[in-house]
């Protein structure tokens, strides 16, 4: 394979991937309903960690833990469309693939954060108190007030 068709033939990947990271905040503001929303929509300026009290969105509560998010959201399109690719897929089924795999990993990335914090909500309002999940180690606001 000539150096041209390789770089054209990761033009679809890098496409993929600007869309991850531009809808990433909307991603982020659907699975915890924060309040995020895309860039040119106001971002991360409607987030709930502006709020003078909690909840607090865990994935800009815990920097660490967002970044993962953000890495495992990131490189999952890398992944699938490398894998398909390998398989001998043409492009546009490798690229259908990469997209395919953003929500799924956005999904589990924020489930897994979920249960690692003590964020209330997860794809719903008050997830956690509807299916009586007790809170998990990390704070971030959503503990009720010791009486």
């Amino acid at each position: 394979m000539s150096v041209l068709a390789r770089g054209a033939a990761t033009v679809p990947l890098l496409l993929a991937l600007a869309l991850t990271a531009t809808l990433h905040l909307p991603l982020c503001g659907a699975l915890f309903r924060c309040g995020c929303v895309t860039p040119w929509t106001g971002g991360s300026d409607h987030c709930n960690i502006h709020a003078a009290h909690g909840p607090h969105c865990p994935w800009c509560a815990h920097p660490g833990v967002g970044s993962a998010g953000f890495g495992l959201t990131l490189a999952s399109p890398v992944a699938a469309y490398v894998l398909v690719r390998r398989r001998g897929a043409s492009l546009s089924t490798a690229t259908l693939a990469a997209v395919a795999a953003v929500p799924l990993a956005a999904l589990l990335a924020g489930a897994a954060t979920w249960l690692a914090t003590d964020y209330p909500h997860f794809l719903a309002r008050d997830a956690r108190a509807r299916i009586a999940l007790p809170a998990g180690p990390l704070d971030c606001g959503g503990r009720e007030p010791s009486r």
